[in-house]
């Protein structure tokens, strides 16, 4: 309804004023300001926000002109200008100006109409224009974004992998020329040595299609049975906590929360992996979970925990252990102390709403955490 579109007048002729109101009454509209000068109707503007305001082109102070650049700058706005006279080239100005419509003075009710009716469309394609503008550069900043990322990470993996690599492929080409010269112990010695390196090989690659998969994940979370995922994350590491000599101790019952099974157990498992391998000689490992929280968005949250009784993590470095890689001080990337687990767990954890981090007391140790949402209780029928 016209009664809902609220107009401002900035018009200095007193009885033109009068006028375009008494017109724009009959026509339905709410006149709710009116001004006599430039300054004063950017201030109404600014003030009341109308859904249209008509300005007369030549008002003392600052022209129609000017007030529609301001406007445009400050709070767009719909805008007919009102003059005494046409010329392409003040049409070509208003236009610029951003005013959607003009109209000859003295004007027509009929006219009137039509003019805020155009200049409230052409503002509406305006905006929509506005947006998807907006939403365009964002799609190229992202994008951007992502191809630097992406060259980052095959730089820095490129990096990582040729390592392990290059020393499986050294020592192959060891064995396979002289295998019959060494004693079993050497021998033994370097094939513990290419079974190391190929499991670190390995990680790498399985980190990285991981990694995708978080990228492109469009599944629906669903109700996750946390004791089953612990145990089946502690079987996968039945030989590193082994090999470790690792205690691990965690509770009898876990709570309820919403995630997807399998990418969560690899965030178990890389917590747990990184406890191993930092945590000192024979670890002590706890895996627990503290009592639900309020998140911001009014969603209660469950936290779950790994410490370990290593050396801890100094204070300079914690802020980037969630990074794929770091910048060293000659600009180059290497990738960080704790490779792309955290980076992917950072992710996963993410995509599923939740918050990553870590601790590390000067007493020792270290906790790294994750959340996840919890399963609402069913309300009672």
């Amino acid at each position: 309804m016209k009664s809902s579109i609220r107009v401002v007048i900035a018009e200095d002729d007193a009885l033109v004023n009068e006028m375009i109101q008494r017109h724009l009454e009959r026509l339905g509209y709410t006149v709710i300001g009116e001004a006599h000068d430039g300054p004063t109707a950017v201030e109404l503007v600014m003030d009341l926000q109308p859904d249209v305001v008509i300005l007369d082109i030549e008002m003392p102070g600052l022209n129609g002109l000017q007030v529609a650049e301001e406007l445009h700058k400050r709070r767009p706005t719909p805008i007919v200008i009102l003059t005494a006279y046409e010329t392409p080239e003040l049409v070509n100005q208003a236009s610029a100006a951003g005013a959607g419509a003009y109209l000859l003075k003295p004007p027509h009710p009929r006219d009137l109409d039509r003019a805020i009716t155009i200049a409230m469309a052409r503002f509406a394609d305006i905006m929509a224009l506005r947006s998807m503008n907006a939403e365009l550069q964002r799609l190229n900043a992202d994008l951007e974004t992502s191809n630097a990322d992406l060259d980052a990470y095959a730089r820095v993996v490129a990096h990582d992998l040729k390592d392990p690599l290059s020393v499986i492929l050294g020592f192959a080409e060891v064995l396979s020329e002289d295998h019959g010269q060494f004693p079993p112990e050497k021998l033994s010695e370097y094939l513990d040595i290419i079974v190391s390196k190929s499991r670190k090989a390995v990680s790498i690659i399985n980190g990285l299609l991981l990694l995708a998969e978080v990228q492109h994940l469009q599944q629906q979370v669903e109700d996750l049975d946390m004791q089953t995922i612990v145990n089946e994350t502690l079987d996968r590491l039945t030989w590193q906590i082994a090999e470790a000599h690792a205690e691990i101790s965690l509770p009898n019952a876990w709570p309820r929360v919403l995630g997807y099974p399998q990418l969560v157990e690899e965030v178990w498992a890389n917590y747990i992996s990184n406890a191993l391998k930092y945590g000192g000689a024979n670890p002590q490992i706890t895996l627990g979970y503290d009592s639900a929280f309020e998140h911001p968005q009014n969603k209660k949250y469950q936290r779950f925990w790994v410490r370990d009784s290593g050396l801890g993590i100094a204070p300079q470095i914690r802020d980037s252990l969630f990074e794929p890689f770091v910048r060293l001080a000659d600009g180059r990337l290497r990738s960080s102390s704790h490779g792309l687990g955290l980076s992917i767990v950072r992710r996963i954890i993410e995509k599923l709403g939740g918050e990553v981090g870590v601790e590390s007391p000067p007493s020792g140790g270290s906790c790294f955490w994750f959340t996840l949402p919890q399963v609402e209780a069913a309300q009672p029928s």
